[in-house]
């Protein structure tokens, strides 16, 4: 008789991520143009399941923003650079954060680390995350996609302190494996990151 398949847990797969991080980043061409915004997108586990994260940064990048788009497991580092590039008036906004699935959850923890460092985060976009349902303090203005097949609701709910405003918008017809590659909420994001008013880029070294 065949084995039924294991289901590796969020820890397990935890311990593969320093490995799976060097080949993380999606090489992108340089901006022709000062950016619109800047867009930190990370994919979910394995770095191979999101595929619709990196149809969206190119959607992205096409319309003016200086979007990239990683391996969840580089959150922390990607903290780091904003942050520095924020001290240095070198930080494009508006500033968006997206994330689908695992990468939804290290999204929120992005977010919330630079809200902890005064840099907010003008917009997070989540798309179905895993376990990390609570908002902390950070982000502005947060939508979540969640799809309706699962025993359970992904809803996003405020954290200790949040301040912010969260949409929960459940996406009938998708699956946590197809969410992200749904176009017409790949427009959603685009829309909504037009409406936000953003300030003149500041250009490094300024």
């Amino acid at each position: 008789m065949t084995p039924p398949p294991t289901v590796l847990p969020r820890r397990g797969a935890l311990l593969l991520l320093p490995a799976l991080a060097a080949c993380g980043t999606t090489t992108v061409q340089p901006l022709t143009q000062p950016p619109r915004g800047r867009v930190v997108v990370l994919r979910g586990l394995l770095n191979m399941f999101s595929t619709g994260m990196n149809v969206l940064t190119f959607t992205l990048r096409d319309a003016g923003y200086d979007a990239t788009v990683h391996n969840h497991a580089e959150w922390r580092g990607l903290a780091n650079r904003t942050i520095e590039a924020a001290r240095a008036d070198a930080l494009p906004r508006p500033l968006a954060v997206i994330g689908h699935s695992f990468g939804a959850d290290d999204a929120i923890a992005l977010a919330g680390r630079l809200g902890a460092a005064g840099v907010p985060v003008d917009l997070l976009v989540t798309f179905d995350p895993s376990w990390v349902l609570a908002v902390p303090p950070g982000p502005r203005r947060v939508l979540n996609f969640h799809q309706d097949r699962d025993t359970y609701a992904r809803r996003l709910a405020p954290g200790p302190g949040f301040d912010g405003r969260i949409e929960n918008r459940q996406v009938r017809g998708e699956s946590h494996l197809s969410i992200d590659k749904a176009l017409g909420l790949h427009r959603e994001v685009l829309a909504m990151l037009r409406e936000i008013d953003p300030a003149p880029p500041v250009r490094a070294g300024r």
